[in-house]
């Protein structure tokens, strides 16, 4: 739209805007009346139609799961757009089962904040231009005695700068979404040993959840759920040596294993070493992952191992696989800035253009946790040993997803 058609209408839609506010004012409940004159509710499910700062849609529905911290966890985004001429601020956000009304999530103006993120940037906002998108990366937590809901919508409220004074404040229920109950698939170990690193796993990692991608005119999160792995010696520490060879990591060499029975349907095998310490510069979108190998793993879930060493991928196209089958060795080739495994499982057999479904590891120990990411980096990049939250005891677990910076030992 040029600017010149919206400016045309701008008196129209804030004239519409008043009166369609001061309808859905007068049919507030009593108790809301004393500060309708600052804060306006659209309440659209009672038949009142209203204009709304932000339109929000959640393109893929949250898949549940139980994590490791002994929760259940709904991770997606909800796209959202200013239609307004002016900037608007994201205040607070509430996520609310819309069938019993209760809150499941409750945001203030800083934590959502903290998770809104404007088209093709990769820093938080507290606003959206006029006419600019973005993304509300949302993490849900649930005990386990609370049920997970069926059907979920977005309770946003924003300040508009463009509205007249009285109603520059709304709340409005935007991105009404189903809540996919899909069964998980229960994978096995897709290594083998102690001490090994989930970094940058789910559910705020911001490096993989919220790496948002447009591919083929889409966007995709194909590694919403994924971690990469790296491995730690008996003092915690990730490698020693020279850190410009790859050998110096201790999870380099290491196998990397077939997570469940499935046929190969991606593989490449003939990608170099990088040099570990930076990231490599003008790597292509085809060579990314490295050598690397998806599997189908029927039901429509597919895994990815990328970064494998060259020449160590034993199976081509079309190859049948049974669980714990040896698929190749842990390296450090394509997008990658130490030796690693990094492992997801997505609805499509493209690395890239497919979204990330969440799954259940079979069984693993958790021997320790790294305390935060910056602690992990810090390690990696320098060889000290790792920061691990104290106190904790070794925990077993069973059909659960191993998450963001557990230590774990893998049978």
């Amino acid at each position: 739209m040029s600017s010149a058609f919206r400016n045309r209408r701008i008196p129209t839609i804030l004239v519409a805007l008043a009166a369609i506010s001061a309808f859905c004012v007068g049919c507030s409940d009593s108790e809301d009346e004393s500060d309708s004159t600052t804060t306006t509710t659209t309440r659209s499910a009672e038949g009142a139609d209203a204009l709304t700062p932000f339109v929000g849609t959640v393109h893929f529905p949250p898949v549940p799961f139980a994590g490791s911290d002994g929760k259940n966890h709904l991770v997606y985004e909800l796209s959202v757009t200013n239609f307004t001429s002016g900037k608007t601020t994201l205040d607070s956000l509430q996520v609310i089962d819309a069938d019993s009304g209760a809150v499941i999530d409750d945001l203030d103006a800083a934590e959502a904040h903290q998770r809104l993120q404007p088209a093709g940037s990769r820093d938080s906002a507290d606003s959206l231009e006029a006419g600019e998108s973005g993304t509300i990366f949302l993490h849900v937590t649930l005990d386990e005695s609370v049920a997970v809901p069926k059907n979920v919508v977005h309770k946003v409220t924003t300040t508009a700068e463009a509205a007249p004074p009285d109603l520059r404040t709304s709340t409005a229920e935007v991105g009404p979404t189903k809540i996919d109950s899909r069964t998980l698939p229960v994978l096995s170990s897709p290594l083998r040993g102690e001490r090994f690193i989930a970094a940058d796993g789910c559910c705020d990692a911001s490096r993989h959840t919220r790496a948002i991608l447009p591919v083929n005119g889409q966007t995709f999160v194909a590694q919403r759920y994924a971690i990469d792995y790296e491995q730690a010696d008996d003092q915690l520490r990730i490698f020693t040596g020279e850190p410009t060879d790859p050998k110096s990591y201790f999870i380099f060499g290491e196998d990397v294993l077939a997570a469940a029975d499935g046929t190969v349907v991606g593989t490449r095998n003939d990608l170099p070493e990088q040099v570990p310490g930076t990231f490599p510069s003008g790597i292509s979108l085809d060579a990314a992952d490295g050598n690397y190998v998806v599997l189908d793993i029927g039901n429509g879930f597919f895994i990815n191992y990328a970064h494998m060493q060259p020449g160590s991928v034993r199976v081509k196209l079309g190859d049948k696989v049974s669980t714990g089958d040896v698929l190749g060795l842990v390296g450090n080739t394509g997008n990658s800035v130490a030796p690693h495994l990094h492992f997801h499982v997505m609805d499509g057999p493209s690395p890239l253009a497919s979204q990330g479904l969440p799954y259940l590891n079979d069984k693993f120990s958790i021997t320790g946790q790294v305390a935060s990411t910056a602690d992990f980096d810090r390690s990696e990049g320098t060889g000290i040993p790792l920061v691990t939250v104290p106190g904790l005891q070794t925990t077993e677990h069973s059909d659960q997803l191993v998450m963001d910076q557990n230590i774990v030992t893998f049978g």
